[in-house]
């Protein structure tokens, strides 16, 4: 497998500039495709940052092309033009990506999503980033907001034996076989039949070994930091250029509820997290 279809949703250049550099750069790794779904979020909609008097939403209507949500994609749209590869551009609203799941055609098919992190429109991007993980099922890389250029050379695996990690693994598959340094980390791993076999990380290094990829094991223990500390920590350490691991949650009231540790994780991680479910 490869990366050959890369999308990446991005709502407000601002913030989502990272997303674009990202997807752009792992599509020239992997001589693939890089798709760039601009999301408009109107001044009216129920998924806008802040509320809204009636009088500037009408205002805003009446703007048309000078519409909060047409200049957040024209800046798009101009970035776009201007970068050194090559985007599809693509348009939905977020009512139609959420609402109507129409982030999930394109999630399922792509071989991962980009997206990042951010502090506007906090509901429209988590359901993005629930939307693909959770229902479209696929790989979804987040990155800080900065815009900083990687070599994609130093990976980080925070391996559980869990098939989210394992699907996060296959999904990392094609960057790892790249990468000149690989590390599995586990943290506080027990020694399991149905999990981690007898030396914990192990089996996972044998399994990247056997795709090209040499991997060294670090059975790490948390004493008193969660496990997110613990990860985060190790990958500044390693210099990582990515921490790849699965994503948790379960559902409440229809509703998708991120875990612990992936929470924690995406609520701050200063480096791209590669997650799957």
């Amino acid at each position: 497998m490869s990366l050959k279809t890369i999308v990446a949703p991005v709502i407000n250049l601002a913030e989502d500039e990272a997303a674009l550099t990202v997807a752009g750069e792992l599509t020239a790794i992997s001589d693939g495709h890089a798709v760039a779904l601009v999301v408009s979020v109107q001044l009216a909609s129920a998924f806008s940052e802040t509320q809204h008097s009636l009088s500037q939403v009408l205002a805003d209507i009446a703007a048309g092309p000078d519409s909060v949500a047409s200049q957040a994609r024209d800046r798009i749209l101009q970035w776009v033009e201007k970068s050194s590869h090559k985007f599809e551009v693509r348009h939905m609203s977020v009512e139609n990506a959420l609402n109507e799941h129409e982030i999930m055609g394109h999630a399922l098919l792509s071989d991962l999503v980009v997206m990042a992190q951010g502090r506007t429109h906090p509901r429209a991007r988590s359901g993005l980033i629930e939307h693909v993980l959770f229902k479209a099922g696929r790989p979804i890389l987040v990155t800080p907001p900065e815009r900083r250029e990687r070599d994609w050379t130093r990976a980080l695996i925070g391996w559980n034996a869990k098939p989210s990690a394992m699907r996060a693994v296959c999904a990392a598959l094609p960057l790892l076989q790249k990468a000149e340094e690989v590390i599995v980390a586990t943290v506080d791993a027990r020694p399991s039949v149905a999990g981690h076999g007898e030396a914990p990380g192990h089996d996972l290094g044998a399994y990247l070994a056997r795709h090209g990829v040499t991997a060294h094991v670090r059975n790490l223990d948390s004493t008193g930091k969660t496990h997110a500390e613990v990860l985060l920590n190790q990958a500044a350490a390693d210099s990582a250029d990515m921490l790849v691991l699965g994503a948790y949650g379960h559902s409440r009231a229809r509703e998708f509820l991120l875990g612990g540790v992936t929470r924690d994780l995406l609520q701050g991680a200063p480096l791209p997290l590669l997650m799957a479910h």
